[in-house]
């Protein structure tokens, strides 16, 4: 509550018990009633506004002070029995009690907003490191990458040629691996979305033209033009890695199918191929995704794909684990959620 708001609603709050004790001079019939309406005001402004501690002890004496006086005239004229002056320091007892729920649920709610401010901080540090090794990276791998072919072109043995080779190509994994790190990073990164109509038939038919002179498999296509509001460029990276997969762990001549369709909420897209199909890790990581049954990998794939369609409100499910294939679902929604901060 704004500073000004807050001493109006003070002084409003302080012209109200006046009043209240006021009119008992003009109907002395309602004692009791002005008498609880002081302190259950006082217990509704105290609670919307949570008084320092010295305000709480001054506005606490002042009114214990005087309706203990207004209600000890009123005894004193015979008007109530002398145990009715015991309500005063009850009433004083019930409003530090419920003081002190107050302020331990004021302190609980900063400690929580602590842990959360904690949470958020180590998150842009995990993700501003993630970003900032993937570039760092580039730069020596191809640097080293140069040197490498430079001198590959200079060995005179057959041998020597191979063991560069293998150099060569773990060079390669460590760039592709750095790619993905700052495409997961970008994934999670809301603020640089670029919403729009994207038309998933489209997208797929474009992802297997690009794909299918790089790879000897049987693509299957059932693309018709499906429309939904995303980013299009990721959708199209979560598309690529989940072609690559399955480009991976299939061998030549087997099938790999696009599909896509709508439905009621949205529109799914389907990845399924014929290759060695997927199983459940043994060491789960907690993600909830399958990694692959046989040949090695980073899951950063998978990952990627799971952050881009999340942000888009859907989700990623493994609809079946076939021993002879595998197919991975995509589930967008027609409209994607308001862009929010991240929790």
């Amino acid at each position: 509550m704004p500073a000004e708001r807050r001493r109006l609603v003070f002084v409003g709050w302080v012209l109200f018990a006046a009043c209240s004790q006021l009119l008992l001079f003009v109907v002395p019939a309602l004692e009791a009633v002005a008498f609880h309406l002081v302190w259950i005001s006082m217990s509704i402004v105290y609670g919307v506004q949570g008084w320092s501690p010295r305000r709480t002890a001054v506005v606490l004496a002042v009114v214990t002070l005087v309706t203990g006086t207004t209600l000890g005239e009123f005894v004193a004229e015979g008007h109530a029995g002398w145990d009715e002056l015991a309500e005063v320091p009850l009433m004083a007892l019930v409003f530090l009690a419920m003081v002190w729920h107050v302020r331990r649920r004021a302190t609980a709610l900063a400690e929580t907003r602590s842990l959360v401010e904690r949470e958020r901080r180590a998150q842009e540090l995990k993700e501003l490191f993630v970003r900032t090794c993937s570039h760092e990276m580039r730069t020596p791998i191809t640097v080293a990458r140069c040197y490498a072919e430079m001198v590959q072109n200079e060995l005179p043995s057959p041998q020597s040629k191979e063991d560069l080779d293998v150099v060569l190509d773990e060079l390669d994994k460590l760039g592709r691996l750095s790619g993905r790190l700052l495409a997961l990073a970008d994934a999670y990164e809301s603020t640089e979305f670029d919403w729009g109509p994207v038309d998933l038939g489209s997208l797929l038919r474009r992802t297997a033209q690009r794909w299918r002179p790089a790879s000897d498999r049987d693509w299957l296509l059932d693309a018709p033009s499906v429309l939904v509001d995303g980013d299009e460029s990721r959708l199209e990276a979560a598309l690529d890695a989940l072609v690559e997969n399955a480009v991976k762990f299939t061998a030549e001549g087997d099938a790999i199918a696009l599909r896509c369709r709508a439905t009621r909420d949205g529109a799914v897209v389907d990845v399924e191929d014929a290759g060695i199909g997927f199983a459940r890790s043994q060491s789960d990581d907690g993600s909830g995704l399958p990694q692959s049954s046989d040949r090695p990998g980073t899951g950063l794939g998978l990952a990627i794909v799971r952050a881009v369609v999340e942000r888009h409100g859907g989700g990623l499910a493994v609809v079946s684990e076939r021993p002879g294939g595998s197919l991975l679902r995509m589930e967008l929604p027609r409209r994607p959620p308001a862009a929010e901060p991240r929790p």
